[in-house]
Formats: structure tokens, sequence, C-alpha cells
């Protein structure tokens, strides 16, 4: 469901506040101390952890939170609905501010859903993943489109026309990544046992569910261990 951007903004402030909550140094602002690493997730309801059981501790962020080395922080980023242009305005300029060590970025599903042209959201990947680049010492993880003819909620897609555009979507994710520097986070060969484990997929047909959500922390985490 998309939300409006005034909403998104007060999720952002909230993780701001909770970051520097969290935060034990004597630092006057949120903003991140280059030996402390923090991690960053950029996205939309599948990085908020929805499908999950308890989706603030078992969503794919939380998990993946848990494998990064010790007293590594945490800023999730991630607001159910949001799109590509909407992060650039209200998550990026937080991101930057934080100055995170890692970030990942998952965002395509609501744009490609949504009826964004594809140019628009390849000049916004373009510059959320230049500004990350310019203005963070991050290193920047990007995960493109799963094979969505494998989710019960795309039941009613012609499968061939639905995997053909999100072919065209990841082509332009991997180049955009690999253009800035960025690792790719190959969800589309990288989930393909969701065909079998059904059981990934949440009762909306559509989110991960808590096992999903674990496999998602584990492909993830297998890209970083391989960069």
């Amino acid at each position: 469901m998309r939300q409006s951007p005034p909403r998104i903004l007060i999720a952002v402030l909230f993780a701001i506040v909770a970051l520097a909550s969290a935060c034990t140094t004597d630092a006057p602002a949120a903003r991140n101390d280059a030996s402390t690493p923090l991690y960053v997730a950029i996205g939309a309801s599948e990085s908020v952890g929805t499908g999950a059981r308890d989706p603030a501790n078992e969503g794919w962020v939380a998990q993946l939170h848990n494998h990064l080395p010790q007293g590594t922080r945490l800023a999730n980023l991630g607001v159910g609905g949001l799109k590509m242009h909407q992060a650039i305005e209200q998550a990026l300029p937080v991101a930057v501010d934080l100055r995170p060590t890692t970030v990942t970025v998952w965002l395509a599903v609501n744009d490609l859903t949504g009826g964004v042209p594809l140019e628009s959201y390849r000049t916004d990947l373009d510059t959320l993943l230049d500004t990350l680049r310019q203005q963070t010492p991050a290193r920047v993880y990007v995960a493109n489109i799963p094979d969505l003819t494998l989710l019960p909620a795309f039941a009613g897609r012609n499968a061939d026309e639905l995997r053909a555009e999100v072919q065209r979507w990841n082509a332009v994710i991997a180049t955009s990544t690999e253009t800035h520097g960025a690792v790719l986070v190959d969800l589309f060969n990288g989930w393909q046992e969701l065909r079998q484990q059904r059981d990934y997929v949440s009762r909306d047909g559509l989110h991960p569910s808590t096992r999903g959500h674990r496999r998602l922390a584990e492909i993830f985490w297998s890209a970083m261990q391989g960069a």
C-alpha cells in the first residue's frame, strides 16, 4: 500500500531518534562515528519485515543485522509502499547524514507494479547510488526483483510477459549497480526455490513469511561475504 510523503518522513525521523537513543557515544547527533559500524537499510514493506511473525526481529533486515560484526548498529529506513523517487526525497538525506558503513537497497517492486516508467526509475536509482558513493563511506548492496511469477499475488498476470518485464528492470538494476561500484544481490536467480518452498511466502501471497525472511537474510549475507 502506498504511503504519502509526510508519513514516510515521520517514519524516517523516527529511525533517527531510535538510532540516536541506541548510541552509546557522547556524539551530539545521530551522525555515525566513522569507527563504529552502522548498517542502514533502504527499502519498502519487505525491509520493514511485513509477513514475518515478529517484523522487528524476524524481518530479513533484522536477521541480516545479526550476521554483521558485533557492535554494528542498525537504522532501518524501510517504509511500506516506498518508491525510489520518494526514497531519494526522504530516506537518502537521512542515510547520508548517518554516514553508514553498510547500506542495502531493495526498492523496485512498488515502482514496477505502480506504473513508474523504467527510465524514470533508472534515473532515480543512478541518483541514489551515486549520492551514496560520493557522500558516504558505505559499501552498498542492491537487490534486484525476484521472479514475481512465483508469487501467488501475481497469479492473474501473464507469466511470460511479467517475467520479461522483471528481467528488463533487473537489467537496469544490474547496470546501475555496476556503474556505481555497488554489489548486486541477485534475488531473481538466488531465490528460485520459491517454486518449491511455498512456505517462504506469507498468507498475503506477496510478502515473505518468517522462513522467507530468514532465507532472504542468508542471500544478502552470502552476497556480502562474496564481496
